[in-house]
């Protein structure tokens, strides 16, 4: 999520700003950038993607109370802003429908539904969204992984193929002229790398099946990650503890370390301390989409010293500490 810009300063607003000021701002700021004004300004475009997306988090509370706790961060990777979004919020004053069509054009997905020309009538038969959790492996989320599904969802009647009417005009025996049924499916998930604990995925027209001809609602699929017992995360690099005894940190040298494909072999050096970290570079998450860079493998180093000691490794440690005695503070 590097790189981004700050949503509240996206929309020109203090962070204890209300929901009346936020509304307000982005209105402002949407008719001022609205492409239809600015014909061929490929920044002006830029700044209304920019400033529906920062209304899209921060009119929501929950989103905006996520933002508010980590920021980009707090979301991860494959992170839609719009999903789950009533497009009427959206409402700048630029006529019914006339904003639908725009944010379709120019996002696509959560908006595409009312961009592509069908009727109010459409619109309002639009099936509900889904939500749905699943908890998935540390190492799936770090590396991204496919996953299936069985999601109950309401699917279009095979037998009248989502009209409602039977062979000869009347109703569909199957699903007494709804159109639709309520069925097991099988939905398989591509989970991107690097996502984080609590994200959420948008799977578009996974939801329930629209009535009347109508599009589909979306699947929102929450995950949750399984912690791992040797990594931790931060961002899109990992950070694993390694012991070492005091000799390897002492003199230094070669050291294997643990990575989600194996073992690496680092180099430690002479006199390392006990909390030193060590970066092992392209061992944490792959490279994402949007130009985001591969993450890296950091090892902190903790030294172990030996417990059990007999008699002769004991008198070597006393005859070393007398030729090297203890840093005084």
């Amino acid at each position: 999520m590097r790189g981004k810009r700050d949503y509240y300063e996206i929309l020109g607003v203090r962070r204890e700003a209300d929901a009346k000021e936020i509304k307000a701002a982005y209105r402002r700021l949407a008719r001022k950038h609205h492409p239809d004004l600015n014909r061929g300004d490929k920044t002006a475009e830029e700044r209304f993607k920019e400033v529906a997306e920062a209304f899209a988090v921060l009119s929501d509370p929950e989103k905006r109370a996520r933002y508010d706790r980590g920021g980009h961060d707090a979301f991860g990777a494959g992170f839609d802003p719009f999903a789950g979004v009533d497009s009427s919020r959206f409402d700048a004053g630029f006529g019914p429908g006339v904003l639908d069509e725009l944010l379709g054009q120019l996002f696509g997905g959560a908006f595409a539904g009312t961009a592509s020309g069908r009727s109010a009538s459409a619109r309002r038969g639009r099936g509900r969204d889904l939500r749905y959790e699943t908890t998935i492996p540390f190492a799936d989320a770090v590396r991204g992984a496919t996953v299936e599904l069985q999601i109950p969802r309401l699917s279009p009647c095979a037998t009248c193929q989502g009209s409602g009417r039977g062979p000869r005009g009347g109703t569909c025996s199957a699903c007494r002229g709804t159109g639709r049924l309520r069925v097991e499916e099988r939905v398989k998930v591509r989970i991107p790398a690097g996502v984080e604990d609590g994200s959420t995925l948008r799977v578009a027209e996974r939801g329930d099946a629209g009535s009347a001809g109508a599009s589909a609602g979306h699947l929102l699929l929450t995950l949750h990650v399984t912690p791992h017992e040797r990594f931790r995360r931060r961002g899109r690099d990992l950070i694993c503890d390694v012991p070492i005894g005091i000799v390897r940190a002492t003199l230094g040298g070669p050291v294997d370390v643990p990575t989600l494909e194996g073992r690496a072999t680092i180099q430690v050096p002479p006199g390392t301390e006990s909390g030193t970290t060590l970066r092992v570079r392209g061992k944490g998450a792959p490279a994402g989409r949007q130009g985001e860079p591969e993450g890296d493998l950091y090892v902190v180093i903790q030294i172990r010293p030996p417990t059990q000691l007999d008699p002769r490794s004991r008198n070597l440690l006393e005859e070393l500490g007398r030729l090297h005695p203890e840093p005084t503070s």
